[in-house]
């Protein structure tokens, strides 16, 4: 059930719900619709936290993407972003920043094919090497 339907159906109850005109004595009938209001805007609401769980999974594993056979080893990660393995780990943070701040491929946008596709290969391997040194700065405690 598409989005504009479901705004439709809402709709519609909450107007039979404020009316005064009853199907049936009481309150039995606005007891009901008041039930199927709430189921239709729980199916609502369902629809739309699933739609953004897939778009933001979706979106993570596009980040997530690395240069085939790019295998980065503890050490080349500590080289790779120019720190030492004894330094703290906001120390690291602050390196893998400037690092990304200069090779970040929007920075080399406007120049040729080539330069912007060796930014992005460069800027992944930053990432990985990131997150290689944060998991085993975590391991370590």
């Amino acid at each position: 059930m598409n989005k504009y339907k479901l705004y439709f159906i809402i709709a519609l109850l909450i107007i039979y719900i404020i009316s005064p005109l009853d199907l049936f004595p009481f309150v039995f009938d606005d007891l009901i619709a008041t039930g199927f209001l709430f189921y239709f805007w729980r199916k609502f609401k369902n629809q739309k936290s699933q739609k953004n769980y897939y778009s933001r999974s979706q979106s993570q594993a596009n980040i997530r993407t690395e240069p085939e056979g790019s295998s980065i080893s503890v050490d080349k990660s500590y080289k790779l972003l120019n720190v030492s393995s004894d330094v703290p780990f906001s120390e690291v943070q602050k390196a893998y920043k400037e690092k990304m701040a200069k090779s970040h491929p929007d920075k080399v946008a406007h120049l040729s094919e080539e330069l912007q596709k060796k930014a992005k290969e460069l800027t992944l391997e930053i990432n990985k090497a990131y997150n290689i040194i944060k998991s085993h700065k975590g391991s370590r405690g």
